[in-house]
């Protein structure tokens, strides 16, 4: 019978994957911006990864931009003067987000409250004064230019093109799959329930013998990976690193869309990236002041409808289907 459940549960996972991955793939065809489908992608990997703090551990990190930023210059620097295979480079953007979170959250996790939010503002703001005065290396306010974004090396002799911007989607597109499938295997394993646990209460966990500290900062690595690979991405599509991708506003657009889209679920964080981006390329043509439509619609999800938006879809699904409202789940 146990078998028989986990069967049943491993293929409702694997519907979602690919219901998931079919609606995403629909983007280049519904938006009429045809770089907006990958930067949606990229944007909504960041905020998925920045949600194992925030919606998993209970982490409100204002430092996101920091391990974003570190991966797309890493990724830049070494395909401009090295020349290196594409994916080793992601891979490598992967692991300096997870060195930055790793020492970034080693120095703010005995912090509680306000003063790791703090903390983690102020290493932000270092990481960025750090890539705006060492304009040898990442070229200051300019940004980092011409990042090449050379086809993708499979085999001797195979190469997969990502130049237009179709194909790099669909590039982008695998890479975000996949990375969501194995955050999602740490989230509904036992460390990420022991990550719930620390969220629900954590002077509980700490009584029963969790390493808050222990559990806390490997959390933040992991999150800091997944972030360093999306910036490494970002590099990729832009084909230069701006210096805002490591900015504090890049660290709030994770939140927003983490808050807006809801931090319940995994899936709460990709609806809010693709809301929000697509909401200000609409509102940016139609009024220069957009982004104060954006706020009134943000402080409204967040006073009356702490789900965000797929709370809100749960509980009218619920409602839908068993004539009472659901309680909030997490996948």
């Amino acid at each position: 019978m146990i078998e028989n459940a986990l069967g049943k549960k491993r293929a409702l996972i694997d519907k979602e994957i690919f219901i998931l991955g079919g609606l995403l793939l629909l983007l280049p065809f519904l938006l009429p911006y045809k770089t907006l489908p990958a930067e949606i992608v990229i944007y909504a990997l960041g905020a998925v990864s920045f949600n194992i703090l925030l919606g998993y551990t209970g982490l409100l990190s204002f430092g996101q931009a920091a391990f974003f930023g570190a991966g797309a210059y890493l990724t830049g620097i070494f395909l401009i003067h090295f020349g290196w295979h594409p994916a080793l480079t992601l891979v490598l953007s992967g692991v300096i987000g997870a060195l930055f979170a790793a020492v970034i959250g080693f120095l703010s996790i005995r912090q509680v409250g306000i003063y790791f939010v703090m903390l983690t503002l102020a290493f932000n703001q270092l990481a960025f004064f750090l890539a705006y005065q060492w304009k040898s290396v990442t070229g200051g306010d300019d940004g980092l230019l011409n990042v090449p974004r050379p086809d993708f090396p499979l085999f001797p002799g195979l190469k997969i093109p990502i130049q237009g911007n179709l194909q790099f989607f669909l590039f982008v597109w695998v890479i975000f799959l996949v990375a969501f499938v194995i955050i999602r295997r740490i989230i509904n394993s036992p460390f990420g329930r022991i990550l719930l646990a620390i969220r629900e209460n954590p002077n509980r966990a700490r009584a029963v013998g969790y390493n808050i500290i222990h559990y806390e900062l490997i959390a933040f690595t992991i999150s800091g990976f997944f972030t360093g690979l999306a910036g490494g991405l970002y590099a990729l599509f832009m084909k230069m690193v701006p210096i805002n991708a490591i900015e504090l506003l890049t660290s709030t657009d994770f939140i927003i869309m983490s808050l807006l889209g809801g931090t319940g679920s995994l899936y709460g964080p990709i609806i809010g990236a693709v809301v929000t981006k697509i909401a200000s390329e609409i509102l940016s043509v139609l009024w220069a002041r957009w982004l104060f439509v954006l706020g009134v619609i943000f402080v409204g999800f967040v006073l009356f409808m702490r789900g965000g938006i797929w709370g809100l879809i749960n509980a009218s699904w619920s409602k839908f289907t068993t004539g009472r409202p659901e309680e909030g789940r997490n996948p």
